[in-house]
């Protein structure tokens, strides 16, 4: 298992497991929102992990902006404290892009290599 797959895959339960608590404990129809959305955006950064082998630069783009937004659900909540709840999903989902990015592009075969070998 590749490193992005498995932080990736951290990331987006945690938040998935974040959201759905912020559903189940609202007090409000805009915290339910803001947790309905954080879960979608965590189903995002899910796929994204696990594409992550395949399609690195792809799925990192997808878990990059899991994290952003993510992010930018929290406030529609009214109140930035559920931050605190999600900050692990967003850093996990973060450095898990960041890893995609820095993995080397994978050159596909040309014949010239093929006749070689």
């Amino acid at each position: 298992m590749k490193k992005p797959f498995v932080i990736g895959l951290a990331g987006a339960l945690f938040g998935l497991v974040t959201a759905f608590f912020v559903i189940l404990n609202a007090t409000s129809s805009d915290m339910i929102l803001s947790g309905v959305q954080a879960a979608l955006f965590s189903s995002l950064g899910l796929g994204g992990a696990a594409i992550s082998k395949k399609e690195t630069r792809f799925a990192g783009w997808m878990l990059l902006s899991s994290a952003v937004w993510i992010t930018l659900s929290v406030p529609v909540a009214g109140t930035l404290h559920l931050l605190y709840l999600y900050a692990p999903a967003i850093l996990l989902l973060g450095i898990a892009a960041v890893l995609c990015f820095n993995e080397p592009p994978k050159v596909p075969f040309t014949e010239n290599e093929e006749e070689m070998s």
